[in-house]
């Protein structure tokens, strides 16, 4: 523990020369200060990027429909030759005729009720039918477009989760300097109410230091604000609810692992690797494809059947005497077959299939402009991203030089205002420049991590 509070404490920046006497004196309270602090940090859970994505992943339930879509469209797909297999049905039928009928013998007429029994097995068998391949096409396309929805959104939920977790992490290391420096708050304000109290400073400097004490106050937990909503947008949008958002810290992420290609361009690589625009020229083949079946239907189609059938008799009110042929005789004498082909030629049909194939080229086209309006979309998004990263990396080595001349220029005031030599306010002014500096260079290298990580992800759909 010695060891950690004495690491802490050197990682602060608080200039040299900086503890007097009366701070030595108070070193065990800052000491048991510390041991709760790290005790404090120590009992949150570290979460790192790869972790945030694998939990929402399980948890996120727009990945449960895109896999629905997928076993969907896998249940639809099947092999073409199943679509040639015959269909075969059985069918049977009772039915009673109830009335009369002229008896030719004496031309009169009598009562007739006749019960009837009629069976037939059928069968069916497609042969010729242009869409059955072209319709298996499509299905089997429908298969690995659903596929692709599901990385697309994925892909889009990776970038939000990025984003999030980089406005954490910014949160949390301005949250560091500010307290680090609040440490030099308390030691200004407790040095200046003791030479309040002895006469050697005038009221004016404790009223200033006290201002800038508060504000830093507010600062703190105007932060701790942020960063508590920040952590629970995150956890949010991960769909995790047990878990309180300060009870876990942002680990940081490896500059290492980002690797840049430089083979060929951000925007090529993008379009070949990227879900979306996957998904995109999948759905134009798709209108492709229906394009061709609506065309099909201007050609002819050819089938063969086949029947068996029988029937039984029996009538109702037959006369004492009359003879009727047992059940599976009749059925035996009855019985017939019957097989033929059928060939179906469209000619006409209002032009409505003319109708279909112009709607379908139409959708076709639709898709088209959808691909390419992603492809705008994306390649305008890494021009952006591209340029704020130059922007921000020439700003990061002008922001280095504001940061150091503005600690050398507090780390003067600082002493100086130790000796009386300038006023509160001198002071204030000075420690709110470093920290405006030190904000201002934070800010620009989180945004340069930051753009790497979604320019490498968009460009290879990884980490």
């Amino acid at each position: 523990m010695k060891l950690v509070i004495n690491q802490w404490l050197a990682g602060t920046r608080i200039p040299a020369g900086y503890y007097t006497l009366q701070f030595m004196k108070g070193k065990a309270f800052i000491y048991i200060l510390l041991w709760f602090t790290v005790c404090s940090a120590t009992s949150q859970e570290v979460w790192t990027l790869q972790d945030c994505i694998e939990t929402g992943k399980k948890n996120n339930p727009d990945f449960q429909l895109r896999q629905l879509e997928i076993l969907s469209a896998e249940t639809t797909h099947r092999s073409p030759i199943m679509e040639y297999l015959p269909k075969v049905d059985f069918s049977a039928s009772q039915s009673y005729s109830v009335g009369s009928t002229i008896d030719p013998a004496t031309n009169n007429r009598i009562s007739s009720s006749i019960q009837s029994d009629n069976f037939a097995l059928n069968a069916g068998i497609t042969l010729l039918d242009f869409n059955v391949f072209t319709t298996a096409r499509r299905n089997k396309i429908a298969v690995l477009k659903a596929a692709a929805d599901k990385e697309a959104t994925a892909a889009e939920y990776c970038l939000s989760i990025l984003e999030n977790y980089f406005n954490v992490l910014y949160t949390q290391e301005l949250l560091k300097i500010q307290q680090n420096q609040f440490e030099n708050a308390t030691f200004n304000l407790n040095r200046i109410e003791k030479e309040v109290t002895l006469g050697s400073k005038p009221n004016s400097d404790l009223y200033d230091i006290k201002v800038s004490y508060s504000q830093e106050e507010n600062n703190i937990l105007e932060t701790k604000q942020l960063l508590y909503s920040q952590k629970l947008t995150l956890l949010q949008l991960l769909n995790v609810e047990d878990i309180d958002p300060d009870d876990i810290l942002l680990a940081e992420v490896e500059e290492k692992i980002v690797t840049e290609k430089i083979e060929t361009s951000v925007f090529e690589n993008t379009v070949k690797n990227y879900p979306s625009i996957r998904a995109a020229n999948l759905a134009i083949e798709m209108s492709k494809k229906d394009v061709t079946i609506q065309k099909n239907k201007y050609l002819p189609s050819l089938d063969a059947f086949y029947s068996y059938s029988s029937f039984y008799y029996l009538p109702l009110n037959q006369a004492s005497g009359q003879q009727v042929n047992p059940f599976w005789t009749q059925i035996n004498d009855n019985k017939n077959h019957y097989i033929g082909f059928q060939v179906n030629v469209p000619i006409f049909n209002g032009l409505r299939t003319s109708r279909d194939v112009q709607l379908a080229k139409i959708e076709y086209k639709k898709r088209q402009v959808e691909s390419e309006k992603e492809k705008i979309k994306l390649r305008q998004t890494i021009e952006q991203e591209e340029a704020k990263k130059r922007q921000n990396m020439i700003l990061i080595n002008q922001l280095e030089d504001t940061r150091r001349y503005a600690e050398k220029s507090f780390t003067t005031t600082q002493a100086k205002f130790s000796s009386g030599l300038v006023e509160a306010i001198v002071f204030t002014t000075s420690k709110n420049q470093m920290l405006m500096a030190q904000y201002n260079l934070l800010k620009a290298q989180y945004t340069v991590q930051y753009i790497k990580y979604k320019l490498q992800f968009l460009q290879f759909n990884t980490f």
